[in-house]
């Protein structure tokens, strides 16, 4: 009898060692599988929008190419309605009014969040130098800068037309008016609000896709590089092209870049660039370039040119900027770096 049990127990033993063994093998190979499998795959598609050249890198299992062209459509459609230049777009129609326009919800909005960081930045940031721009040649984005300095009495009669007061907005009836002769231009904030917009409909099309959406060197993080893994980002050296003065490292959020190397001229060995300062009505001086990382791109992309036009008011960016949700890197014109604190946390690697 003992010598039957015997044998069965044996029998079971090997059973269950077999099973241990099977079991031991399955996970190794869920393991392997996980561990080696193929990273997901990055479409990237190029183009020319926002008045310079974009680049959408994304991944989705949606489909990457149909996600990119969607995005690159939402990134056009945004151009369009806000380009001072197209006689079709809003902001034409409101310079062309003497009178209350009645406008769309998203563009209150944006009108709205413009009129906020004018008044948050003590009027660094104008969404009202439509007129300046044009006076010194920076309005037509193809086309050659003129080379030529305004006078001191141009200047001062278009600024009496510049100021974010003269953009009145009527929240009850979603209305907007400028009055004095006031123009508008978006161009400080609508590149920042186009790339959030490419943000959220990617999301709204597949909301674990990852990548990024560049504009003119400003990006706005989709999601991480193959899902763990940061995006490195690197900071234009504004004397060099092809160097780096910085790198960040990004899984989420946006970085924006104002710079004096972008539209310029020279006259006499002095470079007139196009961020013109809301209060002489020349060239912000200062900085030669400011770099903002933030949550959005709208919040980045406003105070960069902000942080551009304050330039010799470190003090002040450095100590309010990050309360308004931007770590911020600045470049002098004596090429020294300055940083706000919280720009450390981005400049290591994870």
């Amino acid at each position: 009898m003992w010598k039957k049990d015997s044998k069965n127990i044996v029998k079971l033993d090997r059973r269950i060692l077999l099973i241990g063994i099977s079991l031991v093998v399955v996970l190794l190979i869920v393991f392997l599988t996980s561990f080696f499998k193929a990273p997901p795959s990055y479409y990237e598609m190029n183009g020319f929008t926002l008045g310079t050249y974009c680049r959408i890198v994304v991944s989705s299992k949606k489909g990457s190419k149909v996600l990119a062209q969607v995005m690159f459509n939402e990134l056009e459609r945004v151009y369009k309605k806000y380009n001072p230049n197209d006689p079709s777009s809003v902001v034409s129609k409101i310079n062309n009014s003497n009178d209350w326009i009645d406008i769309d919800e998203e563009t209150f909005v944006l009108l709205d969040a413009a009129v906020r960081f004018s008044r948050l930045t003590d009027g660094a940031f104008d969404p009202t130098l439509g007129e300046l721009i044009r006076l010194w040649g920076f309005d037509k984005i193809a086309e050659k800068v003129p080379n030529r300095v305004p006078t001191p009495e141009e200047i001062g009669e278009v600024l009496k037309r510049v100021g974010v007061n003269k953009l009145e907005l009527d929240f009850q009836r979603r209305r907007v008016r400028l009055i004095d002769g006031a123009k508008l231009d978006l161009g400080g904030i609508a590149k920042g609000y186009a790339l959030d917009r490419a943000y959220q409909v990617a999301k709204e099309v597949d909301k674990d896709c990852t990548g990024f959406v560049e504009a003119g060197g400003d990006i706005r993080i989709l999601g991480p590089k193959f899902g763990s893994r940061p995006w490195v980002v690197g900071v234009r050296d504004p004397r060099k092209s092809d160097s780096a003065i910085a790198y960040l490292y990004l899984t989420s959020g946006a970085v924006a870049t104002s710079g004096d190397y972008e539209r310029y001229f020279e006259v006499e060995g002095v470079r007139y660039h196009h961020i013109l300062d809301p209060k002489t009505g020349f060239p912000s001086r200062g900085a030669i370039s400011v770099t903002v990382v933030a949550d959005n791109a709208v919040t980045a992309d406003a105070l960069s040119t902000a942080g551009f036009v304050m330039g010799t008011q470190w003090e002040y960016v450095v100590l309010e900027f990050p309360k308004l949700g931007g770590s911020v890197l600045m470049v002098t014109e004596d090429g020294s770096i300055r940083r706000s604190p919280t720009m450390v946390v981005y400049e290591q690697a994870r």
